[in-house]
Order: C-alpha cells, then sequence, then structure tokens
C-alpha cells in the first residue's frame, strides 16, 4: 500500500517522493521544493488565505495535530525574518531536511494526514507563503482593543 502511495506522489502530484525503510514516505527539501512549519490554528488561516487567492498549499498534520507542515517552492530568508518567525511558533524547514509525507499506514493510524492534499499544480513561492503567514498572525482584535 504504501509502494502505491509513493507512486501516486511522484506521477499524479509532480512529487518526487522516496520510500525509505519500507514503510516511510519521505520528500527530500532543496532545489524546487521548501516547506514552512507552524501551529495548527494558524495553519488554517494560511492554508485559506492562499485558497482563496488560487495558490494553494499542500499542507500536511504532523501527529497529534498540533503543527502544520505547508510545502512551498524554494525560498531564501534573512537571520531577521527567521527570528520574527520563531516568534510566531513558525520555522523554515531546511533545504536538506526531509518532510514525511502520509502513508494509508500513517493516516490510519491517526498520524501524519493532510489537511490539504497535493495536486499536480504549482506550488506557492515561499515568500508569498511566509508574508501570508506573517498577515495572518497579526491578531485581528488590536484595532478593537483600542477602542473603549
Amino acid at each position: 500500500m504504501t509502494w502505491h502511495r509513493c507512486e501516486y506522489y511522484r506521477a499524479e502530484c509532480g512529487l518526487p517522493a522516496q520510500l525509505v525503510d519500507d514503510d516511510r514516505i519521505v520528500l527530500q527539501l532543496g532545489g524546487v521544493f521548501g516547506a514552512v512549519t507552524m501551529p495548527a490554528g494558524l495553519g488554517r488561516k494560511v492554508v485559506a488565505s492562499l485558497r482563496v487567492r488560487a495558490m494553494p498549499a499542500p499542507a500536511l498534520a504532523h501527529p497529534g495535530g498540533q503543527r502544520w507542515t505547508l510545502l512551498s517552492g524554494p525560498g531564501t530568508v534573512t537571520l531577521d525574518e527567521l527570528a520574527a518567525l520563531v516568534l510566531l511558533g513558525v520555522s523554515v524547514v531546511g533545504e536538506t531536511a526531509v518532510v514525511v509525507l502520509p502513508s494509508p499506514e500513517t493516516e490510519a493510524l491517526g498520524l501524519w494526514h493532510w489537511i490539504e492534499p497535493p495536486t499536480q499544480v504549482d506550488l506557492p513561492p515561499q515568500a508569498a507563503l511566509l508574508t501570508t503567514t506573517r498577515a495572518m498572525a497579526v491578531p485581528t482584535s488590536r484595532t478593537r482593543s483600542a477602542q473603549p
């Protein structure tokens, strides 16, 4: 079953997934792939905003569902940008890292699972993903709290 899902990612989604230890599917980052990890609550807002703007980002939930990883195109960030993101609970996944992709087994066990499944469409640029993330992290009650 896992092998078939790995092939699906390659053929149908354009993700060069690899099967590791016969039971784990991973995507090697770098080149044309990037990823950003964030709290699930912020991820919901970011995914919705990107979808409305016709820039869907594949998003997967980690075991426990408290963190999401969104796939993107490549990108670079400065140390100042990284520091600001850390305050939001957001991290840019390193270029040489791998992202675990959901398999039928991990989904059945309630571990990794897709929130926004991948398609053959282009991934959003990482800069657009990070801009959206920062915008969605701004509290909306700020202007209301300033009023008496």
